[in-house]
């Protein structure tokens, strides 16, 4: 019993002698089909991962104060007036009016852009919002700081292209066009509401002229029925007490005043509703300049699509409005240097104040990994070698009895 426990325990070392043997016998038959299979995959990995290089600039964009630049809010853009921009500009319609006012249609890039846009996910993981305070923040600090606002402060961008200096430009114009959309959005709304407005201030000024008219008389007739009663009294009193006093009556006491006191208080009362309307009348004359401007304004704002283009135009649709206007009347010169200050504020705000204040970087490497894409293509092709060379090899061995089992079975 024990020797034929030790003459199998032989057998089955020399089985496994034997297979490990054909093994080894069978990758060195097969070794250049494996050399040239594990070359060719190898080869096609390396090419795939230099074809596919690419290369990420990254920047971030800082909005320079309140946007608008009327608003109370300290800094940045108020959440929900963001979600409405980033509605705007996360359009491909948008896009594409932005490239074709600036002429941009045919430069390196913009339609690698052009299909980010029209992709399932949009931009929205290219341009991210930047908030003061993160849910970070609030864990740390266990709690937001009092008084402080959650307004988008700053956008962060990030573009991947073939190439460095292609995707730095890219990041760039993605964060022009951002700021672009932004300034479009304001004068849009501004200047689409901002004619109705005036004309309602102006036909409440009309108003206030015309009550303050009517006041005016019921003061002048005033005025000349005093005269006459102080004339008509001047000389009839003997004590005093004829003549001294005009009784005016109201609803729940009386108030006795001299003549001349109450045609004193009318003159004054009448002053001050002149000075009323002719101030009213200043308004009245300003706000048609006003109107004048942003009639031409909002007509010029349907001939572009761009934002910063509409920035640039109001000095000169300013010049134009004024060409004929008397700059030396105070009136006219106050609605033209209000105007003056209002697009310079807005320039600097919008376009200078709003800027990258860092990036977008020029990216020194790819975010391909060459050595990695080798090795694993080194793997793969030994793989791949292996199947066919064992495949191989099993098809002649069995090639035989395969024949004879589908001849038995017809």
């Amino acid at each position: 019993m024990e020797q034929h426990d030790a003459y199998s325990n032989t057998n089955d070392d020399a089985a496994e002698l034997i297979s490990l043997t054909d093994l080894l016998a069978t990758i060195w038959h097969g070794r250049w089909t494996i050399v040239v299979i594990t070359l060719l995959v190898t080869a096609g990995g390396l090419s795939l991962s230099l074809l596919s290089k690419a290369y990420k600039s990254e920047g971030f964009f800082h909005f320079g104060g309140p946007i608008p630049k009327d608003q109370q809010a300290s800094d940045g853009i108020a959440l929900a007036d963001y979600k409405r921009y980033a509605a705007s500009y996360g359009t491909s319609e948008r896009f594409v009016d932005f490239i074709q006012d600036k002429k941009l249609a045919s430069t390196e890039g913009v339609n690698d852009l052009r299909s980010a846009f029209s992709s399932r996910n949009g931009i929205s993981k290219l341009i991210e919002p930047i908030y003061p305070f993160t849910k970070v923040d609030a864990k740390e600090l266990m709690g937001q700081p009092k008084d402080s606002g959650n307004n988008v402060v700053g956008l962060r961008i990030n573009y991947t292209s073939r190439s460095p200096q292609l995707a730095q430009q890219m990041a760039g114009l993605l964060g022009r066009y951002a700021m672009d959309s932004i300034i479009y959005s304001i004068y849009f709304d501004a200047l689409h509401f901002k004619p109705d407005e005036i004309r309602t201030k102006l036909a409440k000024l009309d108003n206030v002229i015309i009550s303050n008219r009517v006041q005016l008389e019921e003061y002048r007739r005033k005025v000349t029925d005093l005269k006459e009663i102080i004339a008509r009294n001047r000389g009839n009193s003997t004590s005093g007490q004829d003549g001294r006093q005009v009784v005016t009556i109201a609803e729940d006491s009386a108030r006795y005043l001299p003549p001349g006191t109450l045609l004193m208080a009318t003159e004054v009362q009448a002053s001050a509703t002149n000075e009323a309307t002719l101030k009213a009348k200043r308004e009245q004359q300003q706000n048609a300049l006003l109107l004048e401007y942003y009639e031409r304004a909002k007509l010029m704002l349907n001939a572009t699509k761009s934002g910063e283009t509409v920035l640039h135009s109001l000095e000169a649709l300013k010049a134009s409005v004024f060409k004929d206007k008397n700059l030396q009347d105070d009136t006219v010169k106050e609605v033209y240097n209000m105007i003056t200050v209002d697009n310079q504020t807005a320039i600097n705000l919008y376009l200078n104040k709003s800027r990258f204040i860092a990036g977008p970087t020029r990216p020194g490497y790819s975010t391909a990994r060459p050595v990695m894409m080798v090795a694993v293509s080194v793997l793969l092709g030994l793989f791949l070698a292996l199947i066919v060379v064992f495949g191989r090899k099993w098809w002649r061995d069995n090639k035989g009895q395969l024949s004879a089992q589908s001849i038995t079975a017809h």
